[in-house]
């Protein structure tokens, strides 16, 4: 049987946990662990939902489906022959959903399922609301605050041919208020490009040869010009129309504006003058610019543009030159937009056969080019969008595109009026139906979690 310990060593046991505690503390204020998501894309992707064959039809037919819930009478919709394919698609900031702009003018939201992680098989995707423009949707994008938990922050902006700005309730779909631009002719005139700031305060509008920037708590007309070439006729600047704004991750107030003039410019937030102005070579030149996005870590900006294969890397830190490009089949004036990751790690972008790449930016080759980690058929028709989510292994991509054959009850038809297509065979026919794929994915993405350690700095007092 043992004896008890006396009160010496019970005051020592005492101590050795305090002081054991004491280090324990002190350890975990000196470091701090974090958790990222390594992808692994030597797999393929996994399709977890999809709007499969909902819109592969006319536009019309899209339109009589949204009024008759409405009860609402449909007019004359000029373009209704044409195929309802998906023009882009964007992640909500807090990752619940996805706003998607189409070819019957209408903006939609997809929420993302909650049990998606669990199916077995391929989900079906429905939109939870839409919101419809009377014209061609240029551009949208969410407010950079947005929270579903706040409805108050749940909202999105649009810009339509020859229609003001327009700011639509993400949960009920109405519209709250409108920014106008009207031009020296007095006709309302719609950006071709728009993006709030980081912080959502202001809002910021491409049009031709000018950026508008309006106060988000401040609808209306009264917004600040600021001009992008001093005259209509002179060669300094930045001229063209402004097709689309990026505004730098690191908070530096540094935005990216690119202009179908096949120019990018730099501009300072702070009096939103020039900085730098990027341009291709009369040997390389970069074509009309379509979409313009910063690294995370905001030392680089990419950007693509129609008609023309490649994605660009500039260098925005020293040179102002294009350190390397990546390929992607791309020759056509349709958006392909591309996106990168949240660590700066992967680059995505579809292309007009309906391939998904991804390439590791992290780990270049002996070149110093990015490396091909995945190339796949994501869907039959060209890739308009791809999009990765905010902080889950999951991928958005959308697909379609015009085209001048048209869908009657699902089935494909041919104008007959075009003597070039009087001759088409039934597998001809046949063959342009299965091209068809106006559809919305969502993708899982394989890999693994891994913990990661960050040492704080030990001076610090």
């Amino acid at each position: 049987m043992n004896s008890a310990p006396d009160n010496s060593e019970i005051i020592n046991t005492n101590e050795s946990l305090e002081e054991t505690l004491q280090v324990e503390n002190s350890l975990q204020d000196q470091f701090s662990y974090y958790q990222t998501f390594q992808y692994d894309f030597s797999k393929s992707l996994i399709s977890l939902c999809s709007t499969k064959n909902l819109f592969n039809q006319t536009v019309s037919q899209s339109l009589q489906k949204m009024f008759d819930a409405n009860q609402q009478e449909l007019g004359y919709i000029p373009s209704g022959s044409e195929g309802n394919f998906f023009k882009n698609a964007k992640w909500s900031p807090d990752g619940t959903c996805i706003l998607t702009s189409s070819n019957d003018n209408t903006l939609r939201v997809f929420n993302l399922p909650l049990n998606i992680f669990d199916a077995n098989e391929e989900q079906d995707m429905m939109p939870a609301l839409y919101s419809h423009s009377g014209e061609s949707v240029y551009d949208c994008c969410w407010y950079p605050q947005m929270s579903s938990q706040d409805p108050d922050t749940c909202f999105f902006l649009s810009s339509s041919r020859e229609h003001p700005v327009h700011l639509w309730d993400a949960y009920t779909g109405k519209l709250k208020c409108s920014y106008t631009i009207i031009n020296h002719r007095e006709q309302i005139v719609g950006p071709n490009s728009l993006m709030f700031n980081l912080d959502g305060s202001k809002i910021y509008c491409g049009y031709k040869n000018m950026i508008k920037i309006y106060y988000t708590s401040r609808p209306g007309s009264d917004g600040e010009e600021y001009p992008t070439t001093p005259t209509r006729k002179s060669k300094e600047g930045q001229k063209g129309v402004i097709s689309c704004l990026a505004f730098n991750p690191d908070r530096s107030g540094l935005y990216a504006t690119g202009s179908y003039s096949q120019s990018i410019g730099l501009y300072d937030e702070r009096n939103n003058k020039l900085l730098l102005l990027l341009r291709g070579t009369p040997n390389e030149p970069i074509g009309g610019v379509t979409q313009v996005q910063f690294s995370p870590d905001g030392y680089y900006l990419f950007s693509a543009s129609r008609k023309n294969n490649d994605i660009s890397c500039w260098d925005i830190r020293n040179s102002g030159e294009i350190l390397y490009r990546l390929q992607r089949q791309g020759d056509t004036n349709q958006r392909l937009s591309f996106d990168i990751d949240h660590c700066g790690k992967f680059l995505i972008t579809g292309d007009q056969e309906g391939k998904i790449i991804v390439y590791d930016l992290a780990n270049p080759n002996d070149d110093g080019v990015p490396r091909l980690v995945l190339k796949m058929v994501g869907h039959k028709d060209a890739v308009s969008s791809t999009m990765f989510h905010p902080y889950s292994p999951l991928i958005a991509s959308c697909s379609g595109q015009r085209r001048f054959d048209y869908l009657i009850n699902g089935n494909i038809k041919i104008d007959f009026t075009d003597n070039n297509n009087s001759n088409l065979d039934s597998l001809e026919i046949k063959s342009i139906c299965n091209d068809i794929d106006n559809s919305l994915k969502i993708w899982k993405v394989e890999g693994n979690y891994e913990w990661h350690l960050y040492e704080q700095n030990l001076n610090e007092s």
